[in-house]
C-alpha cells in the first residue's frame, strides 16, 4: 500500500551498522528486518497530541526504544505504518530471518 494520504507525523529508522536489525512496531508488534543501509520511515496519519498515552505520559507521536539488535517503536497516535523512503508500506515479517534447527517452522 501507498500511503494515499500525507502522514501528520514521520520517524526514519536507519540501520547504520552490519548486521540485520529488528524493527518492532507497537502496539502492534509487527517485526521488520531492516538490512545494513535500509532506512524505513513509521508514520501515522493521526494528529500527536490528540491523547495522552498512559504508558509513555506525553502527547508526542513515537517513542523509541535501543537494544542491541533491536529498536522498538511506540507509536502513540494510531494508526501507524512501516514503510520505505518511497511511502510504500512494508507488511509483517520483511526479510524475517528463518529460524536455525531442525523443528523449524515456515512462517508467514
Amino acid at each position: 500500500m501507498t500511503a494515499a494520504v500525507r502522514p501528520i507525523a514521520a520517524l526514519r529508522v536507519c540501520n547504520s551498522g552490519s548486521e540485520l536489525l529488528e524493527l518492532i512496531l507497537e502496539p502492534y508488534g509487527s517485526d521488520h528486518w531492516m538490512r545494513p543501509g535500509e532506512t524505513f520511515v513509521i508514520w501515522t496519519l493521526g494528529w500527536p497530541g490528540d491523547g495522552v498515552s498512559e504508558a509513555a505520559k506525553t502527547s508526542e507521536a513515537f517513542e523509541v526504544d535501543h537494544r542491541p539488535g533491536t529498536v522498538t517503536v511506540y507509536a502513540e497516535v494510531l494508526p501507524a505504518y512501516v514503510g520505505d523512503e518511497g511511502g510504500n508500506e512494508i507488511d509483517c515479517g520483511h526479510h524475517r530471518p528463518q529460524p536455525a534447527g531442525p523443528f523449524r517452522l515456515n512462517l508467514p
